[in-house]
Order: C-alpha cells, then sequence, then structure tokens
C-alpha cells in the first residue's frame, strides 16, 4: 500500500542527495537510497541495489530465508540490482534494474501465478512484471507504472480495482485511457494514478469517497478527482488517499475514521481536502490509517492511527483523539484506539524520507542515519534491542 515516488528517472528524493551510514570499516560506502515499511518489518535500498531487511520475519518478509525475525539489518538473498523497494503487510517486493519484479513474504491473492507458494522466505520472480518502472503493492492488487507511462495492474477486481473496465480477477492488465502516469498508489480495493501534468484520477472502491467524489459508487475506469491540480507526490492507505500540490499544501480523500486524512475533521467520508497547517509538502507516506509528509526544510509530519495508548507514533500530537468502537451484542468490547486528525511534528530534522509501518516509524536522513522509533517488540527499530523507543533511534548496521 505504501508507494515510492519513483518514476523511473531515478530514487525519488525531491532534489536531495542519498545518504550514507556506518562509521565502521567496510560500512562506510553504504548508502541507503531507499526505504520501505511492512506492518512489522523495514527494509532499506542501498546504492548497488542490495537490500536489507529487519523487524517481523515469520512470513518470510526478510528475504534471508530464515524465517524469523531480525533486531539488526539482514542481506536479501539474490537482490543485488534493485531499483525500487515496496512493502505492504508481511510481503516485500523489488523492482530490478531489467524491470522484472521480485517478491518475498506472504504472497496474498494479488500474485496470481498458478501453484506460487503463499509463503517464500526468498525472493522469487512474480510472472506477467515487464517493463516496471514504479511499483505499488495493495492489500489486494498491485499497480505498477510500465514503459513510458502505462499504467497496469493485478490481483482482485473486484469494486473496479484494476481499472480495466471489469470486475475479475487476474494477472496484471492495462488500465484503460492511462498513458502518461508518473506514479501510482494502490490502497484496499481502489487505487490511483498521478499523471506527468499532474492531475489525479482513482478507480475502483468508492465507499468512502476513495476516488475523490461522494457518490458512493465504485469506478470500473480511471476518473479525475476534482479539484486537484500540480499534484506532484501521491500515496494510498487502506481507504484513503493524498497528495501533496505545487503549491507545497497536501490534501487527502476518502476514509478518516483514525484522522488518516488530517483535516481534522469529524465526518469519516469525503472528498479531496486540504491537510491542516501543511506547507512546503515534498514527499507523501501512508500505512493503512495513518498519513506522514515530508517538508522541504527536512522536518516531517504525522497523522492517523496510534497503536495502544502509549502514543509511540505521534509522541507530539497536541490534541489526540479516541475512536470507541460501536455497542455490539458481544461482551468484550475493543478499548479506545488514540489517533491525531491533524499533522503532529515528528522527532526527526534533516529527513530524505518517512516510512511508517503498524507500530514504528522510520527516517532517512541527510546525516547518514537511518533511525526508527516506536515499538520494538518485533525488532523494527533495528537497533538490535526489544525495548520501545519513543525517540529516534540509530538503526544498528
Amino acid at each position: 500500500m505504501v508507494t515510492a515516488a519513483l518514476t523511473g528517472c531515478g530514487p525519488a528524493w525531491w532534489g536531495r542527495a542519498p545518504v550514507e551510514v556506518g562509521d565502521e570499516p567496510g560500512l562506510t560506502e553504504l548508502v541507503v537510497e531507499e526505504l520501505a515499511a511492512g506492518s512489522f518489518h523495514t527494509c532499506a535500498r542501498l546504492r548497488g541495489g542490495q537490500v536489507r531487511c529487519w523487524g517481523a520475519g515469520a512470513s518470510g518478509q526478510l528475504g534471508d530465508g530464515m524465517m524469523a525475525r531480525r533486531e539488526r539489518p539482514g542481506v536479501v538473498h539474490g537482490i543485488d540490482d534493485a531499483v525500487q523497494i515496496a512493502a505492504e503487510g508481511d510481503r516485500t517486493c523489488a523492482v530490478r534494474g531489467d524491470g522484472s519484479v521480485w517478491c518475498w513474504g506472504r504472497s496474498p491473492a494479488v500474485e496470481v501465478e498458478a501453484g506460487a507458494p503463499s509463503v517464500r522466505a526468498l525472493p522469487q520472480p512474480v510472472a506477467g512484471w515487464r517493463d516496471v518502472r514504479q511499483l505499488a503493492l495493495g492489500f489486494d492488487h498491485d499497480c505498477a507504472v510500465v514503459g513510458s507511462g502505462r499504467v497496469m495492474c493485478g490481483g482482485e477486481g473486484s469494486h473496479g480495482a484494476l481499472g480495466d473496465g471489469g470486475l475479475l480477477s487476474t494477472g496484471p492488465v492495462a488500465v484503460v485511457r492511462l498513458e502518461s502516469a508518473a506514479e501510482v498508489a494502490v490502497g484496499y480495493g481502489f487505487s490511483c494514478a498521478r499523471t506527468s501534468v499532474g492531475e489525479v484520477l482513482c478507480w475502483g472502491w468508492n465507499e468512502y469517497g476513495q476516488c475523490g467524489d461522494g457518490s458512493g459508487r465504485d469506478h470500473l475506469t480511471p476518473s479525475p478527482v476534482e479539484g486537484i491540480a500540480g499534484a506532484r507526490a501521491l500515496t494510498a492507505g487502506f481507504d484513503h488517499a493524498c497528495a501533496s500540490l505545487s503549491d507545497g499544501t497536501a490534501v487527502c480523500w476518502g476514509g478518516d475514521t483514525f484522522g488518516q486524512r488530517g483535516d481534522g475533521g469529524e465526518t469519516t467520508v469525503g472528498p479531496p481536502a486540504p491537510v491542516l497547517g501543511l506547507g512546503a509538502a515534498e514527499r507523501l507516506s501512508a500505512g493503512q490509517y495513518r498519513t506522514t509528509a515530508l517538508l522541504a526544510d527536512g522536518t516531517a509530519r504525522g497523522w492517523g492511527r496510534e497503536w495502544g495508548p502509549e502514543r509511540l507514533l505521534w509522541p507530539d500530537c497536541g490534541e489526540p483523539r479516541e475512536y470507541v468502537t460501536e455497542a455490539t451484542e458481544s461482551p468484550r468490547r475493543a478499548p479506545p484506539e488514540p489517533y491525531c486528525a491533524a499533522p503532529a511534528t515528528l522527532p526527526v530534522a534533516d529527513a530524505n524520507q518517512v516510512v511508517v509501518g503498524q507500530l514504528h516509524a522510520c527516517a532517512l536522513t541527510d546525516d547518514g542515519q537511518v533511525l526508527c522509533w516506536g515499538s520494538n517488540a518485533y525488532g523494527g527499530v533495528g537497533d538490535g534491542g526489544d525495548d520501545e523507543r519513543l525517540q529516534p533511534t540509530p538503526v544498528a548496521w
């Protein structure tokens, strides 16, 4: 679901340079160019194409063949020419130099190869993907920008998520009437694309306005999101999407149960609305019911769902709210869930990229570090320990 804004012209740093990490012998040339976060794991793409992952690994999402968690980064076997990485849930994928896609971890229905294993401890090629320029992973389907700007989608086609005008589940198919895409983002049952001229189009599930309108009707083919022009970055969560615009503002649309739109509103369904107090936004990253933004000055903001009362992800949220599950017949009611309905300052500076999982977040910084914070129960912080971190902690390479 989380996407990297890579369009085939190199890493998406919006003018920032990749950074070096490590001061031990033999590590001075290790340069991190991109991060990707799944639910409980994180991966880093290094200059030269190697990938290293850490955190939860029981489903093979670390790609080291061990099926166990790692508290420090380990090398993904067999990947030495990655040009983009993406992660979602218990799965990680890499776009390789030849435009093919290789994935590892728990393979959902979106990988429709006959006889494909449900869990892969080592990277394996995914059939049907060729000439991929940017890949976006979703809960039930994946999409990619291929060639000179076409969009292909594959997986579960219910709600019209594949954008080919149908409802069938299938391998990668061409999204209709979309030939000049610069970026694609994928949620649950819906997809969005940003064109080379800054237009945003969405298709698929639209119950909560994920396609950018309040009709509640699913879209089987791409439909322009009204009111958006000059979009320069795009991301999608489970049931919401966001875009940063050329004037530095950002807008989000779709579901807002946990404040993931960042507009501070009370409605759970909505068309595009400005994210509160957000200027100079350059890059966005969504994870399920939460969103982060990287600003031009290297600071970052985050909003949406927390996990537990400890407020590990957004420690500086000024006005946290709580989502209370409606009463049911069950005697066991879920506890209130905290969330931040407007952007909160994240505890990082001079950042190149920020990604967020279910319980942890990580940032790539200008001074050559990958810093993580939040729960370390699954090794997601990557510092070799298992205690939670309220402040950013360097990954132990």
